[in-house]
């Protein structure tokens, strides 16, 4: 729980955007505070403070705004201010009326009731199972129950008639609200569970009835409350107290929690679902980093924690089956990714084709993912994209705002499944034909179709990430560390030396040696020691021996950061050129044009080494590198 300055100063941040009626800023405020507060007197100032800026949320975030009433037999006005704010963090405006307790047969028939005078866009139908089966206790309490199928019989009929009356005359959107299964029966655990006709079966078989002739209806959904109260405990979803009080039918801890149920549920009358589940591969589709550990060492399979993934992967391969795209913006090498698959094709659930488009390689993701979408012909707002990076997460939110984002639990990926199921992007009450052959058909449109590239400029958000390189001794990194990335790092790796840590410590030790390591962190944390360094002046020459970093990091600057700071120690060595050495291997591709990049030029005559490099010169005397401007340094 957030401390109380915390939360005041929060709620002072929410009433200045009332104030300014600065609609992102409010919902942005309220989202924090919610986050960290559940009690109800910050639900209802976040309320109040909505409804205040109600035409500012539509026009500004362009908020739906719905008219909203709620057929009742229970007491749901405490529940009020808790729906209409996760309504607006889901993007929907509620302007809410509530009927009269009990009076639902009237609404729905009388032409002239207040419900049909209010002409809603959406009606919630929300009943105790007293009033659409009350008979159904008493006449399972015997466990054979000779009369329950007709009691089931007789509640859908009268509740067909109701709801084809209505719909007769209204296009309204209906979500109608099925029945949470008693905890405590007469017949207790046992007999409940074995009898044909005990109280938990009728209730469950009830619910399949009236779930079914929300689907003969159009435009009609069915909210199984169930699930949410099961998923909670059914013993703590109702305050008995309360319930036999006031009717209130939900423990008020679970206000939330039942608001963001009835709003999931009805936002598929309003909205289709995401298209494209597109994922990153380390860390997130398997475990650890496939440039580092090697297709043997990374994580997926029977066995824990590979099993996470595993359940993750087959959790891909459902959605897939349902007509979900499944896509894979990835930096890494796509020969790498290809042998990954084939070689633990046992391991994973899924294969290289069960993905209709991907981009592996060492591009921005965003522009990948906008590469995709137009290979799919889709838009951005169909795409949800899985990484475990929070930086990666970042960037595709700031560049991409249409596109939803999943930070996948690093730290803990068994709750991989769990955090993505949790969302709502790909909710549908109704599955067609067409939907489940979709992967087939975009398989065969992304063969066809060849993409050309866009590009976002990415300078804006690489400052705001706040990034610090720490330059120190490969000695203190702790060396073990610097001979790790000496031994794992492949990616970005311009020589590829698999030195000892001996001969870290003969870079470290020698006169005009340098053995350095980078420690990057930023607003997101501490990434660790991530590069090395070793190189030697001799005369007026500083020879670059090794240059790495960890793939976790590339694209933000930080190689080009090391590179200068090298070229700065080369200078107070005496050094007056630089020289760079690059040896191709089959994975460090991402780093082939680093030295011409930076301002290096080949050199023709040969060095003293292996004919398979190919060395680059730079004169410090005429260009001195500079660190990019986003990146803060500290120094040995």
């Amino acid at each position: 729980m957030q401390g109380d300055p915390d939360r005041q100063d929060l709620r002072r941040q929410i009433k200045e955007a009332v104030d300014a009626k600065n609609a992102a800023a409010a919902v942005n405020s309220a989202r924090k505070l919610l986050a960290v507060s559940s009690k109800s007197a910050d639900v209802i100032f976040c309320s109040s403070a909505f409804s205040a800026i109600g035409d500012a949320l539509c026009e500004q975030l362009g908020m739906r705004r719905l008219k909203t009433y709620i057929v009742r037999s229970v007491t749901l006005e405490p529940i009020l201010a808790a729906l209409a704010v996760e309504a607006v963090l889901a993007n929907y405006a509620l302007d809410i009326q509530v009927g009269g307790y009990g009076s639902y047969v009237d609404e729905l028939l009388n032409p002239t009731s207040a419900l049909a005078q209010f002409q809603p866009e959406l009606i919630l139908i929300i009943l105790d199972y007293e009033e659409l089966a009350g008979r159904l206790p008493e006449l399972c309490s015997d466990g054979i129950g000779a009369t329950v199928e007709n009691e089931i019989d007789e509640c859908c009929v009268r509740m067909e008639q109701l709801l084809r009356n209505y719909r007769a005359g209204s296009s309204a959107r209906i979500l109608f609200q099925g029945l949470v299964v008693p905890d405590l029966t007469s017949l207790g655990d046992v007999g409940d569970a074995n009898l044909p006709h005990g109280l938990t079966n009728s209730v469950q078989q009830l619910n399949r009835r009236l779930a079914a002739l929300c689907r003969s209806i159009s435009d009609c959904v069915f909210f199984d409350v169930d699930r949410i109260a099961a998923r909670h405990g059914r013993a703590r979803w109702r305050d008995a107290r309360l319930f036999l009080a006031s009717r209130l039918p939900v423990s008020t801890e679970f206000f939330q929690d039942y608001s963001r149920g009835l709003i999931r549920i009805f936002a598929t009358l309003f909205r289709a679902p995401r298209k494209v589940l597109c994922t990153d591969l380390d860390n997130t589709l398997w475990g650890g980093i496939l440039g580092e550990d090697g297709p043997e060492g990374i994580a997926t399979g029977s066995t824990f924690p590979g099993n996470c993934y595993l359940e993750y992967q087959r959790y891909l391969r459902l959605l897939s089956a349902r007509g979900i795209l499944l896509a894979i913006a990835s930096k890494n090498n796509e020969d790498d990714v290809r042998e990954a698959f084939q070689i633990r094709s046992a391991d994973i659930a899924l294969s290289l084709n069960d993905f209709v488009v991907y981009r592996i390689n060492w591009n921005d993701k965003s522009q990948s993912i906008r590469e995709m979408a137009k290979e799919l012909s889709v838009g951005l707002d169909s795409f949800v994209f899985v990484d475990d990076n929070a930086v990666e997460c970042a960037a595709v939110r700031q560049q991409l705002p249409e596109v939803a984002v999943v930070e996948a639990p690093v730290e803990e990926p068994w709750r991989l499944v769990e955090v993505l199921a949790g969302q709502p992007f790909f909710d549908a009450a109704v599955v067609t034909e067409d939907d489940a052959n979709r992967v087939k058909e975009y398989k065969a449109q992304a063969q066809r179709t060849e993409l050309a590239t866009s590009t976002a400029s990415r300078d804006e958000f690489l400052a705001s990430l706040g990034i610090v390189c720490t330059f120190q001794s490969a000695l203190r990194a702790p060396l073990a560390r610097a001979v790790q990335l000496l031994a794992k790092t492949n990616q970005f790796n311009l020589t590829t030396r698999r030195h000892s840590a001996a001969e870290v410590e003969q870079f470290a030790s020698a006169t005009g040696g340098q053995a350095v390591v980078v420690r990057v962190r930023d607003r997101f944390g501490d990434a660790g020691v991530v590069g090395l360094a070793l190189a030697q002046t001799q005369g007026d020459s500083c020879r670059i021996d090794s240059l790495l970093l960890s793939c976790r990091v590339i694209g933000r600057g930080i190689e080009t950061a090391l590179l200068a700071y090298l070229c700065e120690q080369a200078t107070r060595d005496g050094a007056k050129r630089l020289i760079g050495e690059f040896v191709a291997t089959k994975k460090n591709a991402p780093c082939v044009e680093f030295y011409p990049a930076n301002g290096f030029k080949r050199l023709i005559a040969s060095q003293d080494t292996t004919s398979d490099s190919i060395f680059y010169e730079l004169d410090l005397n005429d260009l001195k590198l500079a660190t990019p401007q986003w990146i803060t340094l500290e120094g040995i």
